[in-house]
């Protein structure tokens, strides 16, 4: 393995690692010490991919004793630890197993752990501090997007808290990258309910001059991994009213995108897809969209049929879909506090047999548009031919269960 990658927590939970090796921990919401991890995962997705893996806690409300006026320091603990697997220190190692060497290193965040990553950048903290060059060679940020966290010196005036700030205005890509002799290359995906929760058309609109990689992704920015009784019930998304929620989802990509990665620090060949952004129009009046005064917050055009949005990275799931993403997000769509996320799922009207059957005929006919579709994203670079057989194989098994 030559490259390390750096899962950046949210909420004390490793976001990155179980979303693209499929599998829950034994304690995901534990500190990082009292995780546990299903055996013989040396082998799974980072690892056949020449990608070493850590986690490291930042946040404040996790680990007891730390008071919310100390989260700044959790930048200088993800910076200090991805320098001591590069090795990329004058300090002397500290006494203890000795921790394995890589050659270079990425940090990886989704959503508010993205926002952590964001922030370290914007701030100065991927700067190495004894010879001045970076940290992290890579930044992904999965719903980055810009936003960044109410710690240190963009907090301003206001409390300390790890989350952004219910008017904050996220920071264009070059406001974020001011440092090139240490900057990362920040690799960027927006998700389809970004736009209406996180206004993500702030920094669509602003390519970073064509060195950030952005790639709007047609999924909803939280999949299935809460129970409708949590998402309707104890949050009371939807006025409490449970409807279907957004299926689709991103994980065959961002597996797909931490591959090319690799490849590209390992200077393999490796090259990264074309950004994909969405086709953006202002949106409908009436729209549910967590606004800013004064701030033009564009979404995407979307299918008149359909309802899916156009352009981005066109998903399988997306071009031959089997129900309509309404409402994209789910209401409320604010971000007041930690817990207002509702607007992270969206809705969804599912096809019924008679529509399924006029669309696709029966689930050969189906697949076969699916796996046209497929093929279409694998010969752009969106998509690894590895992913091509698992995806096939829900796509029959999501349009048996829709009962066409």
């Amino acid at each position: 393995m030559t490259s390390s990658s750096l899962d950046a927590e949210n909420r004390g939970r490793p976001a990155v690692l179980v979303t693209v090796e499929q599998f829950a921990l034994g304690s995901a919401e534990s500190s990082p010490t009292a995780a546990v991890y299903p055996p013989g995962r040396g082998t799974g997705f980072l690892g056949e991919h020449g990608l070493g893996y850590a986690r490291v806690q930042w946040e404040s409300g996790i680990a007891a004793g730390v008071p919310a006026t100390a989260q700044g320091i959790g930048e200088v603990v993800v910076r200090d630890f991805g320098r001591l697997l590069t090795r990329r220190t004058g300090d002397t190692p500290p006494e203890g197993p000795a921790l394995p060497r890589f050659g270079s290193a990425v940090l990886a965040g989704i959503s508010q752990s993205a926002w952590l990553v964001t922030t370290l950048v914007a701030e100065g903290f991927n700067v190495e501090p004894h010879g001045g060059g970076p940290v992290f060679d890579v930044a992904v940020t999965v719903s980055g997007i810009g936003n960044w966290l109410a710690i240190n010196q963009l907090a301003g005036e206001e409390e300390q808290r790890p989350y952004l700030l219910p008017d904050g205005v996220p920071l264009t890509y070059d406001r974020v990258l001011t440092r090139p002799g240490s900057d990362p290359l920040l690799v960027d995906v927006a998700t389809y309910t970004d736009y209406y929760r996180l206004r993500a058309g702030i920094t669509a609109q602003d390519p970073g001059d064509g060195t950030v990689p952005r790639y709007d992704w047609p999924a909803p920015h939280a999949g299935r991994t809460y129970p409708d009784a949590v998402v309707f019930g104890v949050l009371g998304c939807n006025g409490g009213v449970e409807v279907p929620r957004n299926p689709i989802s991103y994980e065959p990509y961002l597996r797909s995108l931490l591959a090319d990665v690799a490849d590209v620090l390992r200077g393999r060949d490796g090259r990264l897809p074309p950004p994909a952004v969405f086709e953006l129009v202002p949106p409908q009046a009436g729209a549910e969209v967590n606004g800013l005064p004064g701030v033009e917050l564009p979404v995407p055009a979307v299918d008149d049929d359909t309802w899916q949005p156009r352009g981005g990275v066109r998903f399988p799931d997306a071009v031959v879909p089997l129900g309509r993403p309404l409402p994209v997000a789910l209401s409320p769509v604010g971000t007041s506090s930690i817990t207002d996320v509702c607007g992270n799922w969206g809705g969804w009207q599912p096809f019924d047999a008679e529509e399924l059957r006029a669309r696709y005929g029966d689930v050969d006919g189906y697949l076969a548009r699916y796996a046209a579709a497929l093929d279409e994203q694998i010969a752009a670079g969106y998509l690894r031919a590895a992913e091509r057989e698992r995806m096939l194989r829900h796509a029959r098994a999501a349009f048996l269960a829709a009962g066409a």
